[in-house]
């Protein structure tokens, strides 16, 4: 295509939104309107996975050593664990580190502690994390079938709770946002074919006079490109300023709640405006097909 052909297009289509401002204005307030709902469950969807993902990769296994080891002894059981399958991280805590971060969490009350650096009850450990939450239980099985470890620990029926919760939660949080998409995409379509039927008779005059069908789409086709990238980008100024004043609120007040950094969703806000234009594009074209069976 002649950039001076695909210039009268855009001209073409800028010309056509202005000459049906409120028809346009409908089709971008409809853009806006449905990407901004998508957007608000994209954003939940998104925290969603964040939080859940922070608390699963806290789970923990716990492997306490028997007393009577050797230094030599407890390396190798080190060693061992790493070797596992599923084994993403091995943190060694001595007995002492123990007592220590014991105190910490009796805060004030850490006095009825004293006296016991002498004689100290807490056994030798090691701190395994897993790859994936999956992998907790078979980490967990391999860890306590190790000689010199006395006992693991992970919490197992919490944990399969946990992971059962989430499970659920993501899979209802992608379905409502699934749904939200296909509602997007026929509010869409619906509103830009209002505007090509408004101008059903401008087409028609076209094709009599010879224009081909591509020649008469091209034009709708930017117009509803334009339409949805402006609608798109509505949405994402709402949704952006939106985020970022209650990531400032939560900062701010409520520190307790962790969302995710709002960097995270450039990549999004791009994807949001290329769905506008696709989705507007597709709009025209669909909408603008049965207008050239003349």
């Amino acid at each position: 295509m002649k950039i001076r052909t695909f210039a009268y297009f855009v001209k073409e289509a800028v010309k056509s939104m202005f000459r049906n401002g409120l028809m346009t204005l409908a089709s971008i307030g409809a853009v806006a309107a449905a990407l901004l709902v998508l957007g608000c469950f994209i954003i939940i969807t998104l925290n969603i996975n964040y939080i859940v993902s922070d608390i699963e990769s806290q789970v923990e296994i716990t492997a306490y050593l028997n007393d009577s080891l050797e230094n030599d002894q407890i390396n190798d059981i080190g060693r061992e664990i790493i070797q596992i399958k599923g084994v993403k991280e091995v943190v060694f805590v001595s007995k002492a580190q123990a007592l220590e971060e014991f105190k910490e969490r009796l805060k004030e009350h850490k006095n009825i502690l004293i006296g016991l650096e002498e004689d100290n009850p807490l056994p030798d450990s090691y701190r395994i994390k897993a790859l994936t939450p999956e992998d907790v239980g078979f980490v967990a099985e391999k860890v306590s079938s190790i000689k010199g470890v006395a006992e693991v620990k992970y919490a197992k029926e919490v944990v399969d709770k946990l992971f059962t919760i989430t499970r659920w939660i993501r899979i209802i949080a992608l379905g409502f946002m699934a749904i939200f998409a296909l509602v997007a995409v026929f509010i869409i379509s619906n509103t830009i074919k209002i505007t090509v039927f408004a101008r059903r008779k401008e087409i028609n005059i076209m094709k009599y006079i010879g224009a081909t069908d591509w020649f008469i789409r091209w034009p709708f086709f930017i117009e509803g490109m334009l339409m949805g990238l402006i609608g798109a980008s509505i949405a994402i100024g709402i949704l952006m300023g939106g985020y970022y004043y209650l990531l400032k609120v939560l900062y701010t007040h409520i520190r307790i709640i962790k969302l995710l950094p709002i960097k995270y969703f450039y990549d999004y806000a791009g994807y949001m405006a290329l769905a506008g234009a696709i989705i507007g594009s597709l709009g025209s074209t669909i909408s603008i097909r049965k207008f050239l069976k003349v």
